[in-house]
């Protein structure tokens, strides 16, 4: 079974052409998994992601009655890309939150 972290971000931005200032504000969770490499140590990928509301976002963006999103679909890349991108303050606090989960992982074993 892969390994999983629940991580709760809040202020996320999307920017808008480019532009934080003028981007897209989100909060919610996300479900960080191993990368494929089917190890913790090799990083994670973002599996799901639920906003405040309880709205959730899927990468395939099938949401009500299982219907094809396209918008729902590039929320979810852009929101995955910001938390997977250690470049970003978002992306930094869920690289750290993935280590000490890993770490906590090795020391219960």
């Amino acid at each position: 079974m892969p390994h999983t972290v629940t991580f709760d971000f809040d202020e996320l931005v999307i920017p808008i052409l480019g532009k934080n200032d003028s981007g897209i504000l989100i909060y919610g969770n996300a479900e960080l998994v191993e990368n494929y490499a089917g190890s913790p140590d090799e990083g994670f990928y973002v599996k799901s992601i639920v906003l405040s509301d309880g709205a959730e976002l899927t990468p395939t963006g099938r949401g009500f009655l299982g219907l094809p999103n396209a918008f729902e679909a590039e929320l979810f890349k852009r929101v995955a890309a910001v938390i997977e991108n250690e470049n970003t303050a978002i992306g930094r606090h869920a690289a750290i939150e993935w280590a000490d989960s890993i770490e906590r992982m090795k020391e219960a074993a």
